[in-house]
């Protein structure tokens, strides 16, 4: 079926991670029109190119749309990036260095493109699609690989100077804890992270805990938390102390930013209500101790994003469409 007919511009939203890249086809209106996920080809800094052009050929081609009616690409995309200039200036994962991503996709298909660190694009998406309340002051916290919060105060996103605004995961909680890929001891995503709770599980299986998790393999943070929903008292202990810490991180977020809403998304939290329930908890026990605390950690304030969407991929089509529509 094709719709080269249409005359509707329309916007492609593109969540680069490094095992998957995710696209979104929208209309001028933000309707979902397809989407699409796609494995990405990190074996060179071009193979990783190609991996986005072909998804994003591929999204318009089983939709049926021809390039030309689309009018901008927008680019979620990890590492360090010059949003203005277009160019990842470091996204290791990637092997990317310097590269000039928006021109050549501009190049490629004579359409404006956008690019943003993948955290704030998801941070968007979250404010503009996953908002029931419509607070103006919001935290999207991403738990993955790593962990990182997108802060929206006022209704605006708060980046800093640096582009590092809201690096909760980095904020040091043991100072002789595990080391961090950033240099340095405890950091907090050494512990609350699909890395962190992997790697939580190999120490109690070296120390030769009575567990099923010496059992799984591959061992992930899914099979953690898979363990731990059927009473293993290892993986239950484990997905307790990363609720804890992540409850004590938000507590944080909240103290220093007074947002509204916490919205908690990325892949860790697919777990769901096995996920989120520790660290419920653990607000509990901080109201139960201050009076504060009662009054600032309202459970309520705390969600689960709409596994439905992928927030990257959506608030890089926004960003695309309001930045050639206005």
């Amino acid at each position: 079926m094709s719709h080269s007919q249409t005359a509707q511009p329309l916007a492609i939203g593109v969540d680069v991670g490094g095992t998957a890249i995710k696209t979104l086809l929208v209309d001028a209106q933000l309707r979902p029109l397809h989407s699409l996920t796609a494995a990405t080809d990190t074996t060179s800094s071009g193979a990783t190119y190609a991996s986005i052009v072909q998804a994003i050929e591929q999204t318009l081609a089983s939709a049926g749309y021809a390039t030309a009616q689309v009018c901008a690409i927008g680019l979620g995309v990890p590492g360090q990036n010059d949003a203005q200039a277009g160019i990842v200036r470091l996204a290791v994962n990637l092997h990317w260095q310097d590269f000039p991503l928006t021109a050549r996709l501009t190049d490629h298909f004579g359409v404006p493109c956008f690019l943003d660190k993948d955290l704030y694009m998801a941070t968007l998406g979250a404010f503009r699609f996953d908002n029931p309340t419509r607070t103006r002051n919001l935290a999207y916290v991403a738990i993955g690989t790593g962990l990182a919060a997108g802060i929206i105060l006022d209704g605006a996103l708060l980046r800093g100077p640096h582009g590092i605004a809201g690096e909760l995961g980095h904020v040091i909680v043991e100072p002789s804890g595990a080391p961090c890929n950033c240099g340095v001891r405890g950091c907090l995503e050494t512990i609350v992270s699909a890395t962190g709770a992997v790697r939580l599980a190999r120490e109690a299986i070296a120390r030769g805990d009575v567990t099923s998790l010496r059992d799984r393999a591959p061992l992930t943070a899914r099979a953690v938390y898979a363990a731990a929903a059927q009473g293993d008292g290892v993986a239950v202990a484990i997905v307790d102390r990363i609720g804890a810490e992540l409850g004590r991180a938000l507590r944080t977020v909240v103290m220093c930013y007074d947002v509204e809403e916490i919205v908690l998304g990325g892949g860790v939290t697919q777990a769901g209500e096995q996920f989120l329930r520790p660290v419920l908890d653990e607000w509990e026990r901080q109201r139960r101790r201050a009076a504060l605390a009662r009054k600032v950690l309202r459970p309520e304030m705390v969600r689960l994003a709409d596994p439905t969407r992928n927030m990257g991929a959506w608030g890089a089509a926004a960003v695309a469409l309001e930045r050639v529509m206005g």
